[in-house]
């Protein structure tokens, strides 16, 4: 699943435009269990890394 989110996000994805992609209705469960991993290893990166919480972020790989 990993590696599918991150071939996905080769191009720059909001945090719905990724969960509607795998079928994910849990931001929360979905934050926890792949984005924040993903965030502190470095593998995704944000396009608005001086703000995490802004409804205009967008990740990507």
């Amino acid at each position: 699943m990993v590696m599918m989110i991150l071939d996905f996000c080769k191009e720059a994805r909001s945090l719905p435009e990724i969960m509607e992609q795998f079928g994910f209705n849990s931001r929360t469960s979905f934050r926890r269990n792949y984005l924040n991993m993903l965030l502190k290893d470095g593998r995704l990166k944000m396009t608005l890394p001086d703000k995490p919480k802004s409804k205009n972020q967008k990740y990507y790989s």
